[in-house]
């Protein structure tokens, strides 16, 4: 803790006596510093964390987090770290080695597409392309849907590069070629187009992304996270801010975006269409397509993890950067005051005019909060028209306990403090949140006594009458408190104070 608070003061002075903003959290500039001294000569680098943890020569004291995981049984951690910190990246990064789409030539006569390459990781879920072609003069012909499949022919995408088709055409695995799944379908005719001529030349670095659904916090952030494991992928260590997000989006359709303001943590530029481009063979020096949101056994909304091991650096890098780059402060922990969100679930009803989820005795329960001396509560709706999100991130981040029920809201367990309690009041017999919770590094709770609560409107739903996202529910309120009294002592355990018990 002393080596932290030594490095962060001297990494101030560094800041403000040189006028370096490097617009990163300090362990990623400490990194950054070992990784590239040329670029922070003067910077009073530490000697840990010098390493991300997937690099060859990053021993584990080394690394990013170097305690966690925790909370594992036998060999778990490795198989743990594999599934949901940087050891993913280190398998990704030996794939990306290994799939070499197409393989540069020697330049003969200095045009933009004769050192044209593209590697990619395993079913085409991540590319890495130099001087790509791209063939859009046909896209302004027709509408499209969202992200068409099979969408550009021969010769409408690829490079002035040897293109091994049989390395390709290994990549298309038919199951797993979902929309949001993988880049098979938009390059799977990546040919050799020679050197062609381009109406557009793109110098900025380009990165393409399929975005999942821009109203709903956990989908939108499977966009965010596989963007900044994407940029670890591409080498981006420094993670500039000098380049152009391009939606493959092919609609008309308006794409609506509750979350907008959080592009600038990555790129200083507005978000692009693609349909921006239609019309158009256009030429792109640097491109890369992003990790996807809804990849098979991938990061954040199908990670498989293990159980019992909680904490992954890669996670926590994430949040650290986002709130660095949101200038999201904390305030705490504060002695004689425990912090407490009770977050209110919006009572909009759906296409068939239903609301679910609610907890009907809602008011008892804040109130139960309420009565507990030290805690200071604050109870409400995240609304975005009342509500900024940066604003919702500033109430997180200074939650010692986070409490709500299961939906997209909880996806704010990214950005608690670390000794906070993610306490999902009822999980509907899922576990995307626990596991969130799990992967930030943050303790995960949730109601586990069924005749302690009771449900309202169970299966009136003729869809999937069975599933507990289409009840609502109400829960005892002694059994409510025993809950919130054992977080609180959770709380005061890890926050380094306490408070007289009641």
């Amino acid at each position: 803790m002393l080596v932290n608070m030594i490095l962060v003061v001297l990494a101030v002075v560094f800041v403000c006596a040189n006028g370096l903003s490097t617009r990163l959290p300090i362990k990623h500039t400490n990194i950054l510093a070992h990784k590239k001294p040329q670029e922070l000569p003067n910077f009073p680098k530490s000697p840990k964390p010098s390493c991300w943890g997937y690099e060859a020569n990053c021993d584990t004291s080394s690394r990013f987090e170097p305690k966690w995981p925790t909370g594992c049984q036998d060999d778990i951690p490795a198989v743990f770290y594999d599934q949901g910190d940087f050891g993913y990246i280190r398998n990704r990064l030996n794939e990306l080695d290994e799939i070499q789409i197409c393989k540069q030539r020697d330049a003969t006569n200095g045009s933009d597409v004769r050192r044209s390459s593209m590697n990619c990781t395993g079913r085409l879920q991540f590319c890495q392309a130099h001087h790509l072609y791209l063939d859009l003069r046909h896209a302004a012909s027709r509408a499209w849907p969202r992200h068409p499949e099979d969408v550009l022919s021969t010769h409408e995408v690829g490079g002035n590069c040897d293109v091994n088709k049989d390395v390709l055409l290994r990549q298309n695995t038919p199951n797993l070629n979902g929309e949001l799944r993988a880049w098979f379908s938009e390059l799977r005719h990546f040919s050799d187009v020679g050197a062609q001529q381009c109406d557009l030349f793109v110098d900025k670095p380009v990165v393409f992304m399929k975005l999942d659904q821009g109203e709903n916090m956990y989908h939108h952030f499977c966009d965010f996270f596989n963007l900044y494991i994407s940029l670890h992928l591409n080498k981006s260590i420094d993670f500039h801010d000098d380049f152009l997000v391009v939606n493959w989006d092919w609609s008309t359709r308006k794409y609506i975006d509750y979350f907008d303001t959080s592009w600038q943590v990555f790129s200083k530029h507005e978000v692009v269409g693609i349909q921006d481009w239609f019309g158009k063979r256009v030429c792109v020096r640097s491109a890369m397509f992003s990790l996807l949101p809804r990849m098979v056994l991938g990061l954040f909304y199908n990670t498989p993890l293990q159980n019992h091991c909680s904490g992954s650096g890669m996670m926590k890098s994430f949040s650290d950067l986002f709130l660095h780059r949101m200038n999201i402060t904390q305030n705490g922990p504060e002695p004689g005051r425990v912090r407490v969100t009770f977050l209110i679930r919006s009572k909009k009803p759906d296409y068939l005019g239903k609301v679910y989820r609610q907890i009907m005795n809602e008011a008892e329960l804040i109130q139960v909060l309420k009565n507990i001396p030290d805690f200071d509560v604050k109870g409400g709706k995240y609304s975005q028209d009342k509500m900024s999100f940066k604003e919702q991130l500033t109430v997180t981040h200074n939650s010692d306990i986070f409490i709500g029920m299961h939906g997209a809201g909880l996806t704010h367990f990214l950005f608690l403090p670390p000794w906070a309690v993610a306490f999902e009041l009822y999980n509907c017999e899922a576990k995307c949140f626990r596991d969130l919770a799990r992967l930030r590094g943050v303790r995960h709770m949730t109601w586990s006594r069924g005749d302690k609560m009771t449900s309202h409107s169970a299966r009136e739903r003729e869809f999937d009458p069975e599933n507990h996202r289409y009840w609502n529910f109400s829960f005892d309120p002694t059994e409510f408190r025993r809950l919130v009294m054992d977080a609180r002592s959770y709380v005061l355990s890890q926050a380094g104070f306490s408070h007289d018990e009641f």
